[in-house]
C-alpha cells in the first residue's frame, strides 16, 4: 500500500489568529510580539505584507520598528494560540487516523488507505483544509508526499495557502529544483560548508556519490544522500515524549529593581507553571529561577528538595527563596522565569501529617484551573500577583527630591 504522508502549516499562524479577533489587521503589515509600545522581546510572527520589509520571526523589535514603522506591532494574546491549535488539531483527528502536531502551528497526518473511505488523497486534504478555514477563518499550506520530508518541503513551496502533492517516483526529480537552504535539517553552517564545495541546489547534491559525502561529513553525509533523494520517515508519531520540564518566563518592558512587583511577577509565573503541570497530571521535583539584569548577565539557581509539587505556592516560594540573593547584586532585572523540572506522574498520595490540607489546596486548584480554562487565566488573581497591573510594566519609580 502506497504511504500517503501529509503536512500542514498554519500560515503565519498568530497573525492569523489576531486578525480573526481584530478583523482591521486583514492585508496590512502586522507583527506580533514584544509590546504594543515599547521595543522590547522579538518578533514571534510576520504577515506576508510585514515580511516584503525584510521582517522574520526572532528579529529583535526595535529592529523590526525601524523596517517598517508603519506595521501593526500587536504583543500577542497568551493562552489563546496553543487553545486554537488544539481545537485544530480534533479537526484533523476527525478525519486522519494517525496525526502528530509536530508544534502549535504544523501537523503531519497519516492518510494511507484513507482512499477506500474519501476518495483520493489530494481531495481529502482540500476538504480538511477547507473545514479548518470554514471553521476558524485562518489560511494554511498542505504537501503530500509518501514520507515526511517530501511531505514538509512541498508544504513550504505551496505557501501561502496553497496545496501541492508530490506524486510516487518523483520525490528525486522534485528535491532537486531545491536551493539546499529550502531543505529543513539544512542550517547555515551545513549550506556553507556545501557552498565551499560549489554546490548550491540539491540537485548540485545529487550528482555527489554516498562514498564520498560520507567521508566529507560523516553522519550527515549518509543523510545529505539520502534526502537529496527525497528519501525520509514514513512514521507519524501520535504519542510524543514525556515531556521533562514546564517553564515560563517574562521579558519586563522597563528593568527595575521593584521588589514588590518581583514578587508578583514570580507567583504569577509559578501560577502559570504549576496549572501546566496539574494539566498533564504530573508533579516535579526541581524548581529553577532564571534571571538576567539589565546588563544581560543571566544566572540560574534550582532547588530539589522536594520530593516532587506541583502547588502554585509552594513552587513560588521555593523561587522566591532563589531570587532574593540575587537581588542583592543592586542591579536592575529585565527577565524572570520559573522553570519545573524532573517530572514525573502524580500518585495522588499526600503527606502523612498535611492530608488535609493538601486535600484542599487540590480542590481550590481544581476550580480555579477550571475557571480559567473556560473563561482565561488572567480572569483569576491571588496571592502577590493579586494587585498586578502588568505582567510585563513594572509601577513607576518614585523620583527623589
Amino acid at each position: 500500500m502506497q504511504p500517503v504522508i501529509v503536512h500542514i502549516d498554519m500560515d503565519c499562524f498568530f497573525v492569523a489568529v489576531e486578525r480573526t479577533r481584530d478583523p482591521s489587521l486583514v492585508g496590512k503589515p502586522v507583527v506580533v510580539g514584544g509590546s504594543s509600545l515599547g521595543n522590547r522581546g522579538v518578533v514571534t510572527s510576520a504577515s506576508y505584507e510585514a515580511r516584503r520589509y525584510g521582517i522574520h520571526s526572532a528579529m529583535p523589535i526595535v529592529v523590526a520598528r525601524k523596517l517598517c514603522p508603519q506595521a501593526a506591532f500587536v504583543p500577542g494574546t497568551p493562552g489563546i494560540y496553543g487553545k486554537v491549535s488544539r481545537e485544530i488539531g480534533k479537526i484533523f483527528k476527525s478525519w486522519a487516523p494517525a496525526v502528530e502536531m509536530a508544534s502549535i502551528d504544523e501537523a503531519y497526518l497519516d492518510l494511507t488507505g484513507c482512499e477506500r473511505c474519501y476518495g483520493p488523497a489530494i481531495g481529502t486534504v482540500d476538504r480538511i483544509l477547507a473545514d479548518v478555514r470554514a471553521t476558524f477563518g485562518l489560511d494554511l499550506s498542505a504537501g503530500l508526499a509518501a514520507n515526511r520530508l517530501v511531505a514538509k518541503v512541498a508544504s513550504k513551496c505551496a505557501k501561502p495557502s496553497g496545496l501541492l502533492q508530490v506524486l510516487p517516483g518523483r520525490e528525486e526529480q522534485f528535491m532537486a529544483g531545491l536551493r539546499l537552504g529550502d531543505v529543513p535539517g539544512v542550517g547555515e553552517v551545513l549550506e556553507g560548508r556545501l557552498r565551499a564545495m560549489g554546490l548550491t541546489s540539491v540537485g548540485d547534491l545529487q550528482r555527489l556519490d554516498k562514498p564520498l559525502l560520507e567521508r566529507t561529513f560523516g553522519s550527515s553525509g549518509r543523510w545529505l544522500y539520502e534526502m537529496a533523494r527525497g528519501r525520509g520517515s514514513l512514521e507519524v508519531e501520535t504519542e510524543r515524549a514525556p515531556v521533562k520540564s514546564v517553564g515560563n518566563s517574562v521579558t519586563f518592558s522597563q528593568d527595575t529593581v521593584d521588589r514588590s512587583f518581583l514578587d508578583a511577577v514570580l507567583y504569577r509565573l509559578s501560577e502559570k507553571v504549576g496549572a501546566r503541570v496539574r494539566d498533564k497530571g504530573m508533579v516535579g521535583r526541581t524548581v529553577t529561577l532564571r534571571l538576567r539584569y539589565s546588563d544581560f548577565k543571566t544566572l540560574t539557581r534550582s532547588d530539589s528538595s522536594s520530593p516532587g509539587t506541583n502547588s502554585d505556592q509552594l513552587i513560588f516560594e521555593r523561587a522566591r527563596a532563589l531570587m532574593i540573593p540575587l537581588l542583592e547584586r543592586r542591579v536592575r532585572v529585565r527577565l524572570l522565569g520559573v522553570t519545573l523540572s524532573k517530572l514525573r506522574q502524580s500518585d495522588g498520595q499526600y503527606g502523612l501529617f498535611t492530608v488535609e490540607k493538601q486535600k484542599r489546596e487540590a480542590r481550590l486548584y481544581g476550580t480555579v484551573d477550571a475557571i480559567r480554562g473556560k473563561y482565561g487565566f488572567d480572569l483569576v488573581r491571588k496571592g502577590p500577583a493579586l494587585p498586578m497591573k502588568s505582567l510585563r510594566k513594572p509601577p513607576e519609580e518614585k523620583k527623589a527630591g
